[in-house]
């Protein structure tokens, strides 16, 4: 059953995203995107592994990284979700939750555990690293047995930075959150 504080702060970042013009989404997605090759370990990663945005979420357009890096993202199977190596926008499928997915016909099956950086969505993150999700997991299993190694990049919306999450054994923090000018 979820935490009514988790319910409540959903509810309210739900509220916060739905005020952004999709100008000011647009726009704060290219500030969070101009930020990521100054990351630890970016120009050295060989393999990213990343998510195709929703409306509500940044953008970060991983194909503009293919030329120097292998591209991974994430397609809902059942209660989990497995990750595909993507070479195109046309290797997406109209998936799980309204998100585009990787065409399992197109694109071949990817260990996330290859990658050197995950960025990782949410609803909402602290500035050190807290994470509430979108309730059902995905990411928390993900992130449970993922190598230590892997450097976590949560990524939002100047909105979605909160001073506290409530959080339960299960959840999963990042590393570092990359978020838009305020």
């Amino acid at each position: 059953m979820p935490s009514p504080a988790k319910t409540e702060l959903r509810r309210r970042m739900r509220a916060e995203l739905a005020r952004m013009t999709p100008a000011a989404c647009a726009a704060a997605s290219e500030s969070i995107r101009t930020s990521i090759p100054s990351l630890p370990n970016w120009q050295a990663a060989h393999t990213i592994a990343a998510y195709a945005a929703l409306p509500s979420e940044p953008d970060l357009q991983p194909f503009a990284w293919r030329s120097h890096h292998r591209v991974l993202l994430p397609r809902v199977t059942g209660h989990d979700i497995t990750f595909y190596h993507v070479s195109s926008r046309e290797d997406l499928i109209p998936g799980s939750f309204g998100v585009l997915e990787p065409d399992p016909e197109k694109c071949p099956p990817a260990d996330p555990a290859s990658a050197a950086l995950i960025f990782v969505p949410g609803v909402a993150f602290t500035a050190e690293g807290a994470r509430l999700g979108r309730g059902r997991g995905y990411y928390d299993r993900l992130l449970s047995v993922l190598p230590a190694d892997i450097q976590r990049i949560g990524v939002c919306f100047s909105c979605q930075l909160v001073d506290k999450i409530p959080q339960e054994p299960h959840d999963e923090g990042v590393d570092l959150v990359l978020s838009s000018p305020a």
